[in-house]
Formats: structure tokens, sequence, C-alpha cells
């Protein structure tokens, strides 16, 4: 009897699972690994340590020049032939007064307006633009005629703002230019000169910005396309209620990138517009083409520059948490 409850005991303890040995740690811990890793593939290093040096020196050593908007030159403007900025980056009064000053100057309201309502207007027209090209080459038959006319949209994308630029006052000018004769100068027009703007813009990255939209469509499985015709669906339908939510996480994280980009309206674009109508300098000037000229062009007032361009940096930031969150909660999309 005894050697039956015995028995029956060690069965019932074979039966329960015993707990799986956890693997020993790695005593020499998580750098010791990577190491490891490092030399077997030190052969990818010969790719990537050039790439490296190149994004320290030109991206994190410039960083530097941040301090800049902590620090007060004479009457807050250094002399760029007397090695003035050098000296003050290390040995500068620490002052909070260039950030403060922001909020003093009137051409700063001018700049942020502008910026604001040109890219507001570009969010407005040129994103879902890009969007509408994408799906109208997916719905051409032939999609190699859908690829040979997304290049020769893409090609504006190519040239330069100057020539683009130069192109359209060609066009536009009222003596030579074939819209010109209808439309008058309507480039130095004060109440041209922003719709201008995103009609520029549209024109030359409209074709390159629909790209993103029509690799998505493309990647689309044909067969929901085909169970949708079998259950009655006509084109629109089709295009409504399954390519665009097919292609909803590409248009959320494209929309928060441009929302956080509000604050940026393009440099070269607007400065080479100014050059054509100089006389319309309030309603053409922008946080960049106002940043190049306290900097550089006229005042040569570094301390302040870097402390504008430290705040836009904190706005950017700002813009594309806002719009992460906006993404997420009215389309379930976002970029985390």
């Amino acid at each position: 009897m005894k050697q039956h409850e015995e028995s029956a005991a060690a069965d019932v303890a074979a039966a329960i699972p015993k707990p799986e040995r956890r693997p020993k740690s790695d005593k020499k811990g998580f750098w010791h690994s990577q190491w490891k890793k490092v030399k077997k593939h030190r052969g990818v290093l010969w790719f990537i340590i050039p790439a490296a040096v190149f994004t320290l020196l030109f991206s994190y050593v410039p960083m530097l020049g941040v301090i800049f908007a902590f620090k007060d030159g004479a009457d807050g403007k250094f002399d760029l032939s007397q090695g003035d900025i050098i000296w003050n980056l290390t040995h500068g009064a620490w002052t909070f007064s260039n950030f403060l000053n922001i909020f003093v100057d009137n051409t700063f309201y001018k700049a942020v307006g502008n910026t604001l309502l040109i890219n507001l207007f570009r969010l407005a027209f040129c994103f879902p633009l890009s969007i509408v090209i994408a799906v109208m080459l997916s719905e051409l038959k032939h999609q190699s005629l859908a690829k040979v006319i997304l290049i020769i949209i893409c090609i504006p994308n190519f040239l330069s703002w100057a020539i683009v630029i130069g192109i359209w006052a060609g066009l536009l000018n009222p003596s030579v230019g074939i819209l010109g004769r209808v439309t008058g100068h309507i480039m130095a027009q004060d109440a041209w000169f922003k719709p201008l703007a995103v009609f520029f813009s549209a024109w030359k990255g409209a074709g390159w910005g629909c790209i993103l939209f029509y690799s998505a469509i493309a990647s689309i499985d044909k067969t929901y396309y085909e169970s949708a015709t079998l259950e009655g669906a006509n084109r629109l339908q089709k295009m409504w209620y399954l390519t665009l939510p097919s292609i909803l996480p590409t248009i959320a994280l494209m929309l928060v990138l441009n929302i956080s980009g509000m604050m940026a309206a393009g440099f070269e674009q607007i400065y080479t517009m100014m050059q054509i109508s100089t006389d319309l300098h309030d309603s053409q000037i922008i946080l960049d083409t106002y940043l190049y000229e306290i900097s550089v062009l006229n005042q040569n007032n570094i301390p302040f520059a870097t402390a504008l361009g430290v705040f836009n940096g904190a706005i950017a930031l700002f813009l594309m948490l806002v719009g992460n969150a906006i993404t997420t909660r009215t389309m379930k999309r976002g970029l985390w």
C-alpha cells in the first residue's frame, strides 16, 4: 500500500510542469554584446563611418551656435570680421533678453502672419492636390501611361526656384508675356503675392508630392478591388471606400509633417519673388527672409537671430505634437 502511494505521488510530481530554467544572463553586459556585433559586421563600418563623420561635422557641431541665443554681445551685435563671435561664444555674458526681444518686434508679427497664411493656403490646396493626382493616376487603365505622366509632372521639382520664378515672371510680364497681356503685372500687386506663392508651390511640387501617395495606392492588394467589383461597387465608391482608407496612414504621416513645417514658408521661393517687386516688403516678408535680414543682410544681429531660430524650432516641435495628436484622434493614425 505504501509503495502504491509513493508511485502515485511520483506520477503526480512528474505531471506537474517544471519551471523552465532561465538562460544565464550575460555577465559581461550590454556593451560587450554590442562590441561583438560591431566586430562581426565590421565590414559595414566602412560605409557608416564617412556618413557619421559628415553628420557630426555638418549637423551636430553647428548646433553649438545655439549658445548664441543666450549670449549678449555689444548691443546684441557681433563683428564677423574681428572674430568676436568665438570670444562671445566662450566668454560672453549669459542672458535671456534675446528671447524677450522677439515679442516686442513688430516685424516679427508681420513675418509670422505672412508665413502662417502662405502655409495654411498650401495645406488647404497643395496637400489635397497631391492626393487627387495620385488617385487619378491610379485610376488610369494603362499604368505605363500613368508612369509617363508622373515623370512629366515631376520635372518642375528638379528646377531651381530661380528658374521657376523666372519662367512665370516672363509669362506674366505684361509687355512680352503670353499671360501677362491678359492678367497684367500681377506679380507686382500686393493682393496677388500670396496666391501666386501657393500656385508656384503647387506647380513645382504637387507632382513630386504625389509619388508617395501613388506608391501607397500601388501597394494595395488588387483582390480587394476585384471583390468590390463583384459586389457592384463603381469607380467612385471604390475610390472613396477602398483607396482612400487604405492610404490613410500615409496621409496622416504627410499631414503631420506638413503641420510641423508651418513656420517655414521656403526661403528660396519667397526671396526670389521679393526681388521682382521690392516695394511690397511688409506683405512679402516671412520668418526665413526675416532671419536672413537680421543675421546677414542688414543688422548682423547674431544673438537675436539665433534666439528666433530656436524659438521657431520649438514652435515646430509643438506643432508636430499637436498635428500628431489631431491625426491620432481623428484618423486613428500618427507618427507613434
